[in-house]
């Protein structure tokens, strides 16, 4: 009985280490991602960033964590892709890039020149899920066009830390209950034997 008690507490110890660990890995994984948000466009190298300003000040990457007004930076880093003509569609991540590139846009910014290198576009998203960019640039001659693709999600992150911490716990409930029918089922009422006088 001793030996379960002690696997038990054992069990418990360690899933919270896990919870923990977890939280650290997914804070660095934060910064990491921040800091390497990016898509290749032909040659060239584009970084993504997302903000939503009416509910918090964070520059988020791949996973934007609410619905709602949202602005989507693009910034060009290489000079040759501010000579193009970009334009941007934000479409639901489907599950091939043909129907992606002929599916109806969430939001579309229409060609243009971006001196600054940087684009902007601000989107209002309705829906939870996940979606992707579609970045195009063009040279005004046609010779030349670049294509990126830049998968993200949106309101889904709440969502599966909730279900880590669901999990976590009917493990938790289990090992409990486990342990309790171990303990105190096999109680049976006690027998007393008399002895022959």
């Amino acid at each position: 009985m001793m030996r379960l008690l002690f696997i038990f507490v054992a069990a418990i110890g360690l899933i919270g280490r896990a919870d923990a660990q977890a939280v650290r890995r997914d804070s660095a994984k934060a910064i990491q991602k921040v800091q390497q948000c990016t898509a290749q466009m032909g040659p060239n190298v584009i970084t993504f960033s997302f903000y939503q300003p009416t509910k918090s000040r964070s520059q988020f990457c791949e996973d934007v964590p609410e619905t709602g007004p949202t602005i989507i930076v693009v910034d060009t880093m290489q000079d040759e892709l501010r000579d193009m003509m970009v334009e941007m569609r934000i479409v639901k991540e489907m599950d091939s890039t043909e129907q992606e590139s002929a599916a109806l846009a969430e939001a579309y910014l229409p060609p243009a020149r971006f001196q600054t290198g940087v684009i902007q576009l601000e989107h209002d998203f309705r829906e939870k899920g996940d979606y992707v960019a579609l970045v195009r640039a063009r040279s005004e001659d046609g010779r030349k066009e670049y294509n990126a693709r830049f998968v993200f999600s949106v309101g889904e992150e709440f969502q599966r830390a909730w279900t880590a911490i669901a999990v976590a716990t009917l493990v938790v409930i289990a090992l409990g209950a486990s342990w309790y029918a171990y303990a105190f089922g096999k109680r049976g009422p006690s027998k007393t034997t008399l002895r022959d006088a």
